[in-house]
């Protein structure tokens, strides 16, 4: 028996629950919305929809598709350009079709999670259209050519699918509009294939997972040399997959790679492999880490060349691969640079990289079949460039330059370093106007799931927070990905408790310099990272002064059981484990179960959505409602859509970040 008191907000569909949602929600406004933030909220929608933006874009054929939100289109277009007027600076964009229309289609309030294009024939599409912005979506097949769905096309029903381009006429389906078709975890089970004009009970079963693994996925790798590979991976938690090689005759074999890579592309007949682990074939030893090319003939695996191996300072972080290049990001002490690789004449060797302006790397799309990648770099004071980068001529071109949306010229970004509890080094980004005394800061922090924060423009924040000579830090704490698979894997588990520790560090690093004190420094972070700056504030209310935790999990001891939370068990470990030192390690780390009666907490701020399917809305409820409870300073900003990752327009987002600045100016700046 559950005897949690606040068990009933784990069902979204008592009327209860929504209602306790909506009264929150505007008690916040009434707290934080007056008409200074309001005209905050509009300047930064303005900044948003400066026509000056860069249009993030994906290239198929020489042609530029666009996914486009304005005033006059809250929900968004999508749009589509010539690649030569995309280039030239004056794009004849064509609108394709108005996310808005299928609210009518499909019978909901919907918004665009994803375009896939069929690579071979890109004016067919897959479109993924969720219910409030959530990960379950709807997917529509739809003619850009013809502007209009396809008639008897692939069209499948809300769920956490997995639907993809197998060719024109096939497509992989990974359905989850079911309870039957779903794992503990919520998320496909199955693998079928699906020909055109066939329905559900004429597609061919492939592979079904255990009910107990996370999720199945299913692609093809399109060899721009000619080799296309279909391949299944079946992800028994967050870190451990098999891989399935499928043959002309659609039966599925596993493929003998170690059960902790992750398969991340497929060039000249090679497997792109990444290790996360240390991986000892015959006579060969492979670090954790390293990228490999594996040659693959039937689903046998041949011979292995390392395209990359990293050391105590350099990791990898991203991998992209043109006609005949492994294109590689690699983190050197969380600062970026780009390397290459290329297959000619048999064999892998190094390739020169043209010169790059100094910043964050982000690959953001490479067109099929060519050899060009387009690249965005920025920093925290630098908006962001987008280049052309041609490997093949060496060229680099500039196309277009993020709008500059603060005065950053007195600015000043250190990297610096804290001691964490047990000794370790760790790396955080001090951004700020130099001041000889401690200022309002607020430290980010996300350390989880091996995912690495990296300096990117602060463009609202710069405008609204760093231009009032207020500072913002960047915690690169254990469990991220900073310096690769190791520093992950340190805090995990029954170490998960380090990540909490070396945010702590910094925030003690930070007052011992003199760059801020308690009362001037807040914590934020989203999903994982509301987790951490939850558990730092119940660890030690008295080294903040507020608190904002976004989408955040909070119970520890249930959060299996909530949404999509089966799937971090590997992260977190299991609350129903017969390792007493796991239950622990869990209830210690659970900042709903120990807000305490004896203790005064910073001011907190707690962020959800109804329709967040991916982490429990419940981890947010409960926590306001304790705090509420134990009358300490709380406060819970709840809109209906957004989903977990805030997929909704652009005017809500700028509400919700003017509110998060509100609130810390007035805990942190008064």
């Amino acid at each position: 028996m559950n005897s949690d008191p606040y068990a009933q907000f784990e069902n979204l569909d008592d009327p209860y629950v929504a209602n306790y949602a909506h009264t929150a929600h505007q008690r916040t406004l009434e707290a934080f919305v007056d008409d200074a933030t309001m005209a905050m909220a509009d300047d930064m929608l303005a900044q948003i929809q400066n026509d000056k933006q860069i249009p993030f874009c994906q290239e198929h054929r020489a042609r530029m598709y666009h996914h486009f939100q304005s005033a006059d289109y809250s929900k968004g277009v999508y749009r589509v350009c010539s690649a030569a007027s995309f280039r030239s600076g004056l794009p004849d964009w064509d609108i394709l079709f108005a996310v808005e229309a299928f609210d009518e289609v499909l019978g909901d309030d919907v918004y665009l999670n994803h375009v896939t294009h069929c690579t071979l024939a890109p004016t067919r599409a897959l479109l993924e259209l969720s219910s409030g912005g959530g990960d379950a979506a709807y997917t529509l097949e739809f003619d850009l050519a013809e502007k209009r769905i396809v008639d008897g096309g692939f069209h499948f029903p809300q769920g956490k699918n997995h639907i993809a381009w197998r060719d024109e006429n096939s497509v992989w389906v990974c359905p989850a509009w079911h309870e039957g078709q779903l794992t503990h975890s919520a998320y496909p089970r199955e693998v079928w294939m699906l020909e055109r004009g066939h329905g559900m009970d004429e597609a061919i079963p492939v592979l079904q997972a255990d009910v107990d693994d996370m999720l199945v996925a299913a692609c093809r790798y399109l060899d721009p040399q000619g080799r296309d590979l279909d391949v299944i991976e079946v992800a028994h938690d967050f870190y451990r997959k098999t891989y399935y090689w499928v043959d002309e005759d659609i039966q599925a074999h596993a493929l003998k790679l170690p059960n902790t890579c992750d398969l991340i592309g497929y060039l000249g007949g090679q497997l792109l492999v990444w290790l996360k682990s240390d991986w000892q074939r015959a006579n060969q030893r492979y670090n954790s880490g390293s990228l490999l090319a594996v040659k693959l003939h039937k689903g046998e695996l041949g011979q292995a060349s390392v395209l990359f191996a990293p050391d105590a300072h350099s990791v990898l972080e991203s991998v992209e691969t043109t006609r005949q290049f492994v294109v590689m990001h690699v983190l050197n002490n969380v600062q970026s640079e780009l390397r290459a690789q290329q297959f000619k004449q048999g064999a892998w060797h190094e390739a020169h990289v043209p010169p790059l302006p100094k910043g964050t790397i982000e690959l953001v799309d490479q067109p099929y079949g060519g050899d060009v990648v387009y690249v965005a770099i920025s920093d925290f004071t630098t908006p962001l460039t987008l280049l052309c980068v041609d490997f093949a001529l060496q060229d680099v071109a500039v196309l277009r330059k993020q709008p500059k949306q603060f005065d950053a010229k007195n600015m000043l970004t250190q990297q610096l370093w804290a001691n964490s509890a047990d000794g370790t080094a760790i790396p955080y980004f001090h951004v700020g106007t130099p001041s000889e005394q401690p200022v309002p800061t607020i430290v980010y922090v996300y350390g989880g799931f091996a995912v690495a924060e990296l300096p990117h423009y602060l463009g609202l924040l710069g405008r609204h927070w760093l231009s009032l000579g207020y500072a913002f830090v960047v915690a690169n704490v254990r469990g991220g990905g900073e310096f690769g698979p190791a520093w992950h894997q340190a805090a995990i588990l029954k170490n998960k408790h380090k990540s909490v520790e070396d945010l702590l560090a910094v925030v003690h690093d930070l007052h011992a310099r003199g760059l801020s004190t308690t009362e001037q420094t807040g914590l934020q972070g989203g999903s994982n990272g509301g987790l951490m700056v939850l558990a730092a504030m119940v660890d030690e209310p008295d080294s903040v002064g507020a608190v904002v935790a976004e989408v955040p999990l909070a119970d520890m001891l249930r959060y299996p059981h909530l949404s999509s939370g089966a799937s971090w068990l590997a992260e977190f470990g299991d609350p129903h484990s017969e390792d007493e030192d796991m239950q622990r390690a869990l209830y210690d780390l659970s900042p709903y179960h120990r807000i305490a009666h004896q203790r005064t907490y910073p001011a907190t701020l707690l962020t959800t959505s109804l329709s967040d399917d991916r982490v429990h809305p419940a981890h947010a409820f409960k926590t306001y409602a304790r705090l509420q409870q134990l009358e300490q300073a709380s406060w819970l900003y709840c809109p209906e859509d957004g989903g977990h990752t805030g997929n909704t327009t652009q005017e809500e987002l700028a509400d919700e970040t003017a509110v998060i600045m509100t609130f810390f100016a007035k805990q942190l700046a008064n």
